[in-house]
């Protein structure tokens, strides 16, 4: 079996219960307001940073300055995810919000960074491990009154994904922002149902 068949197989945005992995929309919006609860600013972004790109947490956690673009608002990942014909495609570009990448360079004084001879570009943003930034994520879903198993970064992740369906983005460019290996992972967004469902009918109806 290749990667790319595995992942499609095994990835689901449901349990065997039929509960969501994935925030909706209006639990997406309660865990933005509550990410405040986080006081130190470069936790917060990590936090952030997850929810604007869908990233996963080792990817997040392997982000250096000179990935960081400031003047155009990008940050540039390493895909640690890909197998087969992918393989070579190791970095991808996701763009965010100019407000996230002013806060983000405010917190870890990118600009000052940039082009010093010491400890400068290749710097990791963030020295702590995968166990803190999953902690980080879950007291923010916490705070937000969300639970199951959609209270994880991993959920965050999923309702990136959800979010850019819902908003028309296509599946081509979804797949290249999340570092899917293979597209039949990126359609399984395309599959959300309940009140996203809703939202999508309600645009033909517009119409």
């Amino acid at each position: 079996m290749t990667g790319d068949v595995f992942e499609a197989d095994v990835m689901s945005l449901f349990t065997d219960d039929g509960e969501r992995k994935y925030l909706n929309a209006a639990e997406r919006k309660r865990f933005f307001r509550a990410r405040k609860m986080i006081t130190d600013r470069s936790e917060r972004t990590f936090v952030e940073l997850i929810f604007w790109t869908g990233c996963r947490i080792s990817e997040a956690l392997q982000l250096t300055i000179i990935r960081v673009n400031v003047e155009e608002a990008f940050v540039v990942f390493k895909t640690l995810k890909q197998h087969g014909k992918n393989k070579d495609r190791k970095f991808r570009v996701v763009h965010v919000p100019r407000r996230f990448m002013r806060d983000l360079d405010r917190a870890h004084r990118l600009h000052r960074s940039l082009g010093t001879p010491r400890d400068g570009s290749s710097r990791r943003l963030w020295a702590f491990g995968r166990q803190k930034g999953w902690r980080l994520v879950c007291q923010v879903m916490g705070k937000a009154g969300i639970s199951g198993p959609r209270a994880t970064p991993r959920g965050l992740r999923h309702s990136f994904g959800v979010h850019c369906i819902l908003h028309g983005i296509p599946e081509l460019r979804l797949q290249d922002w999340m570092g899917h290996t293979s597209l039949n992972t990126t359609a399984i967004y395309a599959k959300a149902i309940g009140a996203e469902d809703r939202y999508l009918i309600k645009r033909i109806w517009r119409m």
